[in-house]
């Protein structure tokens, strides 16, 4: 297996193996893969197109474990980029059990959108019964959405619909005019029809959403009595509800016995922020003072859409002693005609793996004088690839920090924070130590409802 040692802006860092296999010391970033990338990595190159000698598009399928660029076995794929009915047959599914772990999303995002291809009976503007009556018409798509996930995925998300639908942000949605006791029934009804009709095959992550921490409460217990594999924490019960209303949302639920052994994972949807790595793997180490199986582990497609949408890469994270440094910034690839001439090789500025191996030319292919985008579709994953290795690294690199012995290098707040997390796993008066702290807790990671 080859290593790389990169240098970036004054530290040193090696690609390493990253997750293997389950439980993790830390809290597990999943990548949250699109079909596109995971066929790509399936693939011959196109006719024409060329890598550097020793790199293939088999390289990029991290989850295998014989990637000869960097290796990670664990990783989400959302039933929301696929139409209702669809075959999805490809190499991210055809695995023998064991080889590499799958989260698989039941695509709670989409049909709370109304854009998850296939379902019937949704328009534009419906008043909150039309949407339920259009929903439950939908039964056969909710047995295929089980069926697809029991068996393609070794852990699933149950299938909610989202009280976000309710809010600004959900105008659009067609369950936008629901109540939030319909939202709440009709996800109770969902996972009736999961228990009803599932075969085992998967452990089924039970979604516990809210706008408030009232409504949190009252989602949870309304669906708190399904525990076939543990939670997933979206809206305010997750990260975009502030840390403070997602430790109290934790530990309810760990008073009310959600962590006890066979419930042994918490996903939290939708965040890949280095101060985020360090916060939830604090979290997990004091819930694995009741189950020491539990894993936490959180997602985002951030490095894909960048690099697939927008052409661009992660920069190098400094994580220095201030919170501006614990974050992502992203620089869209130079892409100028010259940059495709073979004969005037120029390194990619990519710090990676892969990067390592690039030249601009491996990445901007196209020189025509009326082309307007210049990289092609495996640019795309090439860049895909470099994201995700730099989104990785950096958590190894957080962590490590925080639990290794470098607390006193992290940000003041971060440490600070820390240290409160630690206090409340281990005080039965939790309730009163986090509002003695929520002003802490708000600065680190605020409310965004």
């Amino acid at each position: 297996m080859r290593s790389y040692w990169l240098t970036c802006k004054g530290y040193a860092t090696v690609a390493d193996q990253f997750v293997l296999s389950i439980p993790h010391d830390a809290a597990i970033y999943l990548p949250a893969l699109n079909d596109n990338y995971a066929r790509t990595a399936g693939k011959s190159l196109p006719q024409g197109r060329t890598l550097p000698q020793g790199l293939q598009l088999s390289d990029l399928a991290f989850w295998t474990g014989q990637s000869a660029l960097w290796n990670h076995k664990v990783l989400l794929h959302s039933i929301g980029g696929h139409s209702v009915g669809s075959d999805t047959r490809g190499m991210l599914f055809s695995r023998s059990p064991g080889s590499f772990t799958l989260l698989g999303d039941s695509g709670g995002f989409q049909i709370g959108k109304g854009t998850l291809q296939g379902l019937k009976g949704f328009k534009p503007r419906m008043t909150a019964q039309e949407a339920v009556n259009a929903w439950a018409e939908n039964f056969d798509a909710k047995l295929w959405i089980i069926d697809w996930l029991e068996r393609y995925a070794d852990y699933a998300m149950t299938i909610d619909m989202p009280l976000w639908a309710r809010t600004k942000d959900g105008s659009a949605s067609p369950f936008h005019r629901c109540s939030t006791e319909q939202l709440i029934a009709m996800t109770v009804e969902n996972l009736q029809i999961i228990e009803d009709n599932s075969q085992g095959r998967t452990k089924w992550l039970n979604v516990v959403q809210g706008t408030t921490a009232e409504d949190t409460l009252l989602w949870w217990n309304s669906i708190k009595w399904f525990r076939y594999g543990g939670w997933a924490l979206a809206g305010a019960a997750g990260w975009r509800g502030g840390l403070a209303n997602l430790l109290t949302t934790v530990l309810i639920m760990r008073d009310d016995g959600a962590f006890s052994p066979g419930q042994d994972w918490l996903h939290v949807l939708g965040v890949s922020q280095p101060k985020w790595d360090v916060l939830l793997t604090a979290i997990q180490q004091g819930l694995r003072a009741v189950n020491p199986r539990l894993q936490i582990s959180f997602d985002s497609a951030t490095a894909l859409f960048k690099a697939g949408k927008k052409d661009e890469y992660i920069t190098p994270v400094n994580l220095g002693p201030s919170l501006a440094d614990w974050r992502f910034r992203f620089e869209m690839l130079p892409s100028l005609r010259s940059h495709a001439d073979r004969n005037n090789p120029i390194p990619s500025p990519l710090h990676s793996p892969v990067g390592q191996q690039l030249m601009m030319h491996d990445l901007v292919v196209r020189d025509g004088e009326f082309d307007g985008r210049r990289l092609d579709n495996v640019s795309a994953q090439l860049l895909c690839n470099h994201n995700i290795w730099v989104i990785l690294q950096t958590s190894k690199r957080a962590n490590a920090m925080a639990f290794g012995g470098a607390r006193d290098q992290l940000p003041t707040l971060l440490a600070d924070v820390l240290g409160v997390i630690e206090q409340l796993f281990c005080t039965a008066n939790w309730r009163a130590v986090l509002d003695q702290h929520r002003s802490l807790l708000d600065a680190i990671a605020k409310t965004r409802y």
